[in-house]
């Protein structure tokens, strides 16, 4: 007995989703049910571009002792060294 009221209510939801097509084709006035026909556009993508690789240059590793001494031997005293380094006055920070 079950089977056969399984399949008696299948078969009116079919019917009824016939119907509901037929009724929303009708008020809309085209079928929104059938599959598109239009083939997607189908444009190739930009090429993938990659910038060189850098140019890895091993610096050469310096002493400052050494960069001291031989500052020492040319120019015989140090205060030339900071001479150009000046202070900057901010007039927003007082002391």
């Amino acid at each position: 007995m079950y089977p056969q009221i399984i399949t008696y209510l299948l078969t009116f939801i079919n019917y009824q989703e016939q119907l509901i097509r037929t009724l929303l084709t009708l008020l809309i006035g085209k079928s929104m049910f059938d599959k598109p026909t239009e083939q997607p556009v189908n444009k190739p993508y930009r090429k993938l571009q990659v910038d060189d690789l850098p140019v890895i240059e091993v610096l050469e590793q310096l002493d400052y002792r050494v960069l001291l001494s031989e500052y020492l031997e040319k120019n015989g005293k140090l205060s030339n060294l900071f001479k150009g380094v000046r202070m900057q006055k901010f007039p927003y920070l007082k002391p």
